[in-house]
């Protein structure tokens, strides 16, 4: 039996909209299209993965037979092999699509869990986990949550520099900057999304020195830490590509501001945390993001819960790259490129990967998706 996969990054924007029939907007979608064939890279041998291409069968057939991984796209003749379903994340509109490709209802959770997968990936749960923190001696910035912008005026104007966010929303979407906006547009903003989405969470802008997080499988009603990522965004909050490398280095990097010891005790308290707040409720990797900064006289300090993510991550596909594909002591790069404004670019211009005896990755880049006009996700070794 199989576990059947499917990319749906647009998963954050389908919880804010509830709604059963949804559909993302453009990039995303055009994301979710072209990318769907990401999750081979964590998927096991034999198992299925959810695409609109017939055409991606090809290339999952030549990956399978590269790696020894033995993959395929679904099909009304397979589909009845399928005893597990993994997405991306878990939507109302995600088991409206599972059900219209003739999944079986025993299959899919019901309408309790998924609200209770939404309220757990509403913003809100940073101010719990950061309270938590705070409870147990962490040192921790907390954000604040208002149901209405008289108030949020009045945190704007007490501290300066603000970061406003959605409950829920994706890669810096839903984020807005107190010090690049006029003042009486962004109320206006922060209005509409407490209409559409009941809150806005409002936080100080830090200093950033560096995008981290910590993932963690949650099975059985616990949350067990599998790895870190390391990644990088723009100035706006979109993510743009993570280091992958081993356990040792992500880490080294981190704890070039922060002890080991610290890290060790942060990475203790987030499991037994989430082990309380998920239960059974989600089975499945998520990730807590986090982010080192700098305080006011210049010292390293790190914000230890930016937000939760309750669905597989870019950042796991770095951990399973870093574990299964790249060569031993490799540091390597993944890249999520946007090819729709970028006229007279040729993504083929990239070093033709090379691999050792193992087939492991020692240079060059690897296409991690077949190729496409609209985006490219790549590995590359320099």
């Amino acid at each position: 039996m199989s576990t059947l996969w499917i990319f749906n990054p647009d998963n954050d924007i389908a919880l804010g909209n509830n709604l059963k029939h949804f559909t993302p907007p453009r990039n995303a979608m055009l994301l979710r299209q072209y990318g769907a064939m990401l999750p081979a890279w964590i998927a096991d041998a034999g198992d299925i993965i959810f695409t609109e291409f017939t055409a991606d069968a090809t290339w999952l057939r030549h990956v399978s037979q590269t790696y020894g991984k033995e993959l395929e796209i679904l099909t009304a003749e397979n589909c009845a092999r399928v005893a597990h379903l993994q997405p991306w994340g878990w939507s109302r509109s995600i088991v409206d699509t599972f059900s219209r490709a003739g999944i079986s209802s025993q299959l899919l959770p019901g309408d309790e869990q998924i609200e209770r997968i939404r309220q757990l990936s509403h913003r809100h749960s940073s101010i719990v986990i950061n309270r938590e923190l705070q409870e147990q001696g962490f040192d921790v910035p907390i954000p604040a949550e208002f149901t209405d912008t008289v108030s949020l005026d009045e945190y704007i104007g007490g501290h300066g520099s603000v970061v406003i966010k959605s409950p829920w929303s994706s890669s810096g979407r839903g984020v807005i900057y107190s010090d690049r906006i006029d003042k009486a547009i962004l109320l206006r903003h922060a209005e509409g999304i407490i209409k559409s989405q009941g809150s806005v969470l409002a936080e100080m802008r830090h200093d950033k020195i560096a995008d981290f997080a910590m993932l963690f499988s949650i099975k059985d009603g616990n949350a067990r830490y599998v790895g870190l990522s390391v990644f990088e965004t723009l100035d706006g909050g979109n993510y743009t590509g993570n280091i992958v490398a081993s356990e040792q280095h992500l880490s080294s990097i981190i704890t070039h501001y922060v002890s080991s010891s610290y890290l060790e005790r942060l990475r203790q308290a987030i499991a037994a945390i989430l082990t309380k707040m998920i239960g059974s409720t989600y089975t499945g990797i998520c990730g807590i993001d986090m982010m080192v900064y700098a305080t006011a006289d210049g010292e390293p300090h790190i914000a230890p819960c930016i937000e939760l993510n309750l669905r597989y991550t870019m950042g796991y596909i770095a951990h399973c790259l870093a574990r299964d594909i790249i060569a031993p002591g490799e540091i390597a790069k993944m890249h999520v490129t946007y090819l729709g404004n970028r006229s007279g670019v040729n993504v083929n211009e990239s070093v033709s990967p090379q691999f050792d005896n193992a087939k492991r990755l020692v240079k060059g880049t690897l296409p991690l998706i077949p190729p496409n006009p609209h985006f490219a996700i790549s590995l590359s070794i320099e």
